[in-house]
């Protein structure tokens, strides 16, 4: 069995009246009653199975057990105020927070943002690992992951960020012509999404197109391969408005008669409900809804 270790009030009230050798000095620099100070010790021999103090009227001295002890129980208590003291103020200059999002989402919209994100945000320092749709088993990875899955999701604690609006991008110079409807884009290939087959028919539909063997390019599993892809003059790809938010910005790709198609995906954040209590993972996640719902401009 392992030994009983005495409340923490109670070692502090011991270590009070030994130096003030008074029950009613105690009690007054803790705020507390004389009888208070006095249930304290008596509980606390009574635990100990020894007299600490010996009292004879209005005076209370040390015994050899309670001398023995008071070395022993302010070093402890000092120790433990040093070891609060150096992890309230690590936690105050450097927070650490682990981020699990997916590899396109931190290659083309995360990475960009990094450094706003340490300017805004000093005390916080992140660690980013890559997650895919297929580790959504373990939604909790990290202090805050964020997975694409279907707008139908009912998981507990599942919380929406962004419904996935694909926007259709090409190259500048792919462009041979002015294009004046979508169908003067059926000659170029379409940049396929392997995880995700049905997604240009879907799109064709969308808009109410039905292209006679259309030509496809090469399969991607991620959108920052597919954007690659575009950047390399090699078809025209399907990719979530905010990910490729600034290369529209910067004219590194152009989207066509602004074309677009919600896709039944979204972006969800998990995160443990003690971990979001915590102020560093909050202002991420605060950061995160801020960030990703800038509009295209």
């Amino acid at each position: 069995m392992t030994m009983p270790i005495p409340p923490m009030k109670t070692l502090r009230t011991f270590t009070v009246v030994a130096q003030t050798l008074s029950f009613s000095k105690a009690a007054k620099r803790l705020n507390l009653t004389q009888s208070a100070i006095s249930k304290q010790i008596s509980h606390l021999e009574e635990l100990m199975g020894c007299s600490l103090f010996e009292r004879s009227g209005g005076r209370v001295e040390l015994t050899e057990a309670g001398r023995r002890y008071l070395p022993s129980v302010v070093e402890a208590l000092e120790n433990l105020q040093h070891a609060t003291s150096t992890v309230m103020q690590s936690s105050e200059t450097k927070s650490h927070v682990e981020i699990s999002v997916p590899p396109s989402l931190a290659s083309m919209w995360l990475i960009p943002r990094l450094t706003a994100f340490r300017a805004q945000n000093p005390n916080i320092e992140l660690t980013v690992k890559a997650s895919v749709t297929s580790d959504a088993q373990n939604l909790y990875q990290s202090d805050i992951a964020i997975h694409c899955l279907p707008l139908s999701t009912q998981e507990e604690d599942a919380e929406l960020l962004i419904r996935e609006k694909l926007r259709l991008v090409i190259h500048p110079d792919q462009m041979s012509q002015d294009v004046m409807e979508i169908t003067d884009l059926l000659s170029l290939p379409s940049i396929s999404h392997i995880t995700r087959p049905q997604i240009w028919n879907q799109f064709w539909h969308h808009h109410a197109v039905a292209p006679t063997g259309p030509i496809y390019g090469t399969g991607f599993e991620h959108f920052y391969m597919a954007l690659e892809a575009v950047r390399y003059q090699q078809g025209m790809a399907l990719i979530p408005g905010f990910l490729v938010r600034d290369y529209l910005k910067q004219g590194v790709v152009i989207n066509p008669l602004s074309l677009r198609f919600d896709s039944p995906y979204g972006y969800f954040l998990f995160s443990h409900g003690y971990k979001r209590r915590l102020g560093p993972v909050k202002q991420v996640i605060d950061w995160f809804k801020q960030e990703i719902i800038r509009p295209i401009s």
